[in-house]
């Protein structure tokens, strides 16, 4: 915060036989029942999603930075590693906070992720006609089970994250008096430790934006790109 339960061939598939039905009945089972009152207020699940993805594609672009700028600080350490360090800082600091932000979405989709099976339940009860409650029916337990893995890569994201953050803390504090060559040469076990740890939750992350593109895809409009 890798994992694929639903297919890139199996989503594919599971458009092409939407594609047979009506706009509108296309429109109620990729969107659940969005013209009533309460759908309106409440962000639609694919809309939940789309903005966990980006999220989620933003902390993995952090960790790479952070990464990078650690890897640049050993690189210039024989010349100025001032420079180097100051941007390490500064990556360090922007994971920090992109982190809040993260955790904050991972545990409102949690606290929302009965509700949307719940929507859903509702919804199957109230559709008449037969082929488009077979196609929800369908999908429902594949959305599920993809939710569900989501769910779980983000919390394995979140164990891994904490170690990982706070050895870069470490490595920030005792480098910031002097960040030289001798100084970083002392921290070289504590340094590969680190970029061990990001890696595997670059991994995790890699594994909760596998899942939301599955989802996403399954909950497409029709007549939208995928990476919308």
């Amino acid at each position: 915060m890798i994992l694929r339960l639903v297919t890139i061939a199996g989503v594919r598939n599971s458009c092409k036989r939407l594609c047979w039905l009506p706009p509108v009945a296309l429109a109620v089972v990729l969107l659940g029942c969005a013209s009533t009152e309460n759908a309106q207020k409440e962000p639609t699940p694919r809309q939940d999603f789309i903005e966990f993805r980006q999220i989620v594609v933003l902390a993995m672009s952090q960790v790479d930075t952070a990464l990078h700028a650690l890897d640049k600080i050993s690189v210039e350490a024989i010349q100025d590693p001032r420079p180097a360090y100051q941007a390490f800082a500064k990556a360090v600091h922007r994971l920090e906070v992109d982190s809040i932000k993260v955790r904050a979405r991972t545990q409102a989709m949690r606290a929302r992720g009965g509700a949307y099976f719940e929507h859903w339940e509702a919804y199957l009860a109230g559709v008449k006609n037969e082929q488009t409650r077979k196609l929800a029916e369908e999908h429902r337990p594949a959305l599920k089970r993809s939710f569900e893995q989501a769910q779980s890569a983000s919390q394995q994201v979140r164990e891994g994250f904490r170690p990982f953050l706070s050895d870069l803390q470490k490595l920030r504090a005792v480098l910031e008096a002097d960040p030289t060559l001798a100084r970083i040469d002392a921290q070289k076990g504590l340094i590969l430790e680190t970029k061990d740890k990001g890696r595997r939750v670059r991994q995790g992350l890699d594994s909760v934006l596998a899942e939301m593109n599955s989802m996403t895809a399954l909950l497409k409009p029709p007549g939208t790109s995928t990476n919308r």
